[in-house]
């Protein structure tokens, strides 16, 4: 399953880097480049970085994973309904 579509990043190939020692969005987006054009997949490397540090992220909304979600959303510019 593509983790990043715009540059066909598979989520096999996030976990690789999350385990040569990726520890958050930006170095994902640095090392391999997801994350780094439209921003869709911010909200998915952030779980995929929770589940890497066994911490169970069900699905990508922001209830669900709310420590990396919500540091995906605030870099974004995106803030969660009160």
């Amino acid at each position: 399953m593509y983790a990043c579509v715009c540059f066909s990043i598979t989520e096999e190939e996030i976990q690789d880097e999350i385990s040569a020692g990726a520890d958050t969005e930006e170095e994902l987006g640095e090392r391999c480049g997801a994350g780094t054009s439209c921003g869709t997949c911010v909200e998915r490397l952030g779980c995929l970085l929770e589940q890497a540090r066994s911490r169970p992220c069900v699905d990508q909304t922001l209830a669900a994973c709310p420590s990396a979600c919500d540091a995906a959303a605030l870099h974004a510019g995106i803030t969660a309904a009160a």
